[in-house]
């Protein structure tokens, strides 16, 4: 997939590709949370402010209590959201947590207004400011759409009727303000999630460059020596074993020489197509450099990693790079063993490599073999 169609994205401001949407939401959740955390505490200020007001100025209407009971019932749900929200590490369940504070907000400002009789003109603007407060909250688009139709449709069915005076042609203007309000915040909150994206994809594409090898588009050595080094880590600490393959074309030098340099890189090429399509997704594979390539098999004993480099040798010995045959590599496999070093486990494979040279080329030497040779 080229990253034109890897980074593309929909109507509704998210990347298509469905991996690609996870891992920027999973990057995005700390701004996320923060924005939702602090509009809850404004959201639960204002609501404070209003049960204030009304405890001073609404104790007139005979549903004073209900009032004053869902005010305080949103305020502390205000407060919940601003304590939960930066707690939260999974962003499905982020959603939901958006998801239900806008349907509370909905809810909210529905049974108030069917409270009052008469309402007045304030309870348009009332209307105008939630739905700003539901596309504020940074939830998906098609569910902040949802939520807003469901508000605006439950407003004009009951609510509006109970406005003072209101002509019919007034009734079909402040329709049309609303739709243009949602047009409005539909283009917003779709151009802001665009150009967060959009930026998330330079980032990923740089990304990419550092830690990519120009020519196959597997990672580069910084890449590998930086994962090499957690897993040495790792396994100093809690004993995970892994395993390393070291691998190179058999004759490369003479391939650039019969048949020049672009058919080398074809072949190195090809070679990394075919191994990236017999690995885990777990394993780290590198090109080493020239025609050397190298494989981080976490969670593999020698056992393990020499029959994944058997099964590699065969499937490049059945791969034809036209206009040269019987392409072959040799491969030296070491694991870990306590005390290893980068340099070390490096230097066991590679000499494990240069052993499987000296026998003949188009093979694999592991630790055990050669320990059984011995």
């Amino acid at each position: 997939m080229n990253d034109k169609k890897k980074y593309k994205i929909s109507l509704l401001g998210e990347f298509i590709d469905k991996s690609i949407e996870s891992e920027y939401l999973i990057d995005s959740l700390r701004s996320s949370s923060k924005i939702t955390s602090y509009t809850a505490l404004v959201i639960g200020f204002i609501m404070m402010l209003f049960l204030v007001n009304g405890y001073i100025v609404d104790d007139r209407t005979p549903y004073f209590l209900n009032i004053i009971l869902i005010r305080m019932l949103v305020v502390i749900i205000s407060v919940i959201i601003f304590t939960v929200a930066k707690k939260i590490k999974e962003y499905r369940n982020f959603i939901y947590l958006i998801t239900f504070y806008q349907a509370v907000m909905v809810v909210y400002y529905i049974f108030v207004l069917t409270q009052y009789n008469p309402l007045s003109y304030f309870s348009v603007l009332g209307l105008m400011v939630i739905t700003l407060a539901i596309y504020i909250l940074p939830n998906k688009i098609i569910i902040s759409q949802i939520i807003s139709i469901i508000l605006s449709i439950l407003f004009f069915i009951y609510p509006i009727k109970k406005i003072e005076g209101l002509e019919e042609y007034e009734f079909y203007k402040i329709i049309v303000y609303q739709i243009i309000l949602l047009i409005y915040c539909n283009v917003n909150i779709y151009w802001t999630e665009f150009n967060k994206r959009k930026k998330f994809a330079a980032n990923s594409e740089l990304m990419d460059l550092s830690v990519k090898d120009p020519l196959t588009g597997i990672y580069n050595r910084l890449k590998f020596d930086d994962d090499i080094n957690k897993w040495i880590n790792l396994s100093e600490r809690y004993g995970n074993p892994f395993s390393i393959i070291l691998f190179d074309i058999d004759g490369f030098k003479d391939i650039n020489d019969k048949y020049g340099h672009l058919a080398g890189d074809s072949v190195a090429i090809k070679i990394a197509e075919t191994i990236s399509k017999s690995i885990r997704d777990t394993d780290i594979f590198a090109r080493w450099g020239g025609d050397e390539f190298v494989l981080l098999l976490p969670n593999t004993d020698v056992q393990e990693a020499e029959n994944m480099a058997e099964r590699m040798r065969e499937c490049i010995s059945n791969n034809l790079c036209d206009p040269i045959s019987n392409i072959t590599c040799s491969f030296g496999v070491a694991a870990y063993e306590k005390n290893d070093t980068t340099q070390s486990l490096l230097n066991k494979a590679d000499k494990l490599l240069l052993q499987a040279k000296a026998s003949g080329k188009d093979r694999v030497v592991s630790m055990d073999s050669f320990t059984a040779q011995d």
